[in-house]
């Protein structure tokens, strides 16, 4: 599970430099919080340090029209997506930046008076097009590992046995699914799994893989059952069909708005 860390001392290394010296970032940065593993509570002792965030796109660019979109660092695995960038993945129920907004309270290393407003808007980007990002991504690692269940394994397949990887994959497909269950059927984003911790583990540990390194039957039935629990949640969800384009608009008029006149602090 996650570990205390201390997030100043982590954040004050050198490498790290450039989360205060780029333009686009330093103090425009209102959202920064922890990605992979250490985010979804299935790191190990050889978990790395991922980092997630959002920074406010400046006067320049609001009034320009501009976007930066991202600064990604592969160094230390952090990514900071631009304020409208950001906003256009959630409105999609994107995987990869919907788990921002889920994270436990000790999970976030930064959160500033426009980030809590993020977060308390989470409801805004929540629409049955999780269904569907959740879902397809779910299909695609699904159709991997099926794939890769004979001896024709493709080379992604070869590629994720050779590092001893192909358990953690799995594991991420279910770990995705049982997320996806939350927004549809509670509406809300939990990006730490701690209720199916133990499960997740299993599967990221190779107990569901066979001597040699495929998926056994039971773990199929496994993602099966949840497949099927994922279409009656879909079908069931009390989810708009698609989130308040308005609302989210109107959201961030607000905000950009605020960063031209200068009248908040970021």
């Amino acid at each position: 599970m996650v570990m205390n860390m201390d997030f100043d001392e982590i954040l004050s290394a050198a490498e790290y430099d450039f989360l205060r010296d780029d333009e686009r970032l330093g103090d425009n940065v209102i959202l920064l919080g922890l990605g992979g593993s250490l985010a979804y509570g299935t790191n190990n002792e050889n978990s790395d340090i991922d980092i997630r965030g959002c920074a406010v796109n400046s006067r320049r660019e609001i009034l320009l029209g501009r976007d930066f979109e991202q600064v990604s660092e592969t160094a230390t695995d952090t990514v900071v997506y631009s304020f409208k960038k950001l906003v256009q993945l959630l409105a999609n129920c994107n995987p990869n930046t919907i788990e921002l907004l889920g994270l436990n309270p000790d999970q976030y290393i930064k959160v500033t008076s426009i980030g809590r407003e993020l977060l308390n808007n989470t409801g805004l980007f929540l629409s049955q097009r999780a269904a569907k990002s959740f879902g397809g991504y779910a299909d695609r690692q699904l159709h991997m590992l099926l794939n890769g269940s004979d001896s024709s394994m493709g080379i992604r397949n070869r590629r994720a046995i050779q590092h001893n990887k192909l358990g953690k994959h799995s594991m991420h497909l279910v770990r995705l699914m049982y997320m996806c269950f939350d927004i549809l059927e509670k509406g809300v984003v939990k990006t730490c799994r701690e209720a199916e911790h133990g499960l997740l583990m299993d599967i990221r540990s190779g107990k569901y893989l066979t001597d040699g390194d495929k998926p056994t039957p039971e773990f199929f039935e496994l993602v099966e059952d949840l497949r099927k629990r994922l279409e009656y949640a879909a079908a069931n969800t009390s989810l708009p069909p698609e989130p308040d384009m308005k609302k989210i608009e109107d959201f961030v008029i607000s905000v950009n708005a605020r960063v031209v006149c200068g009248e908040v602090a970021l």
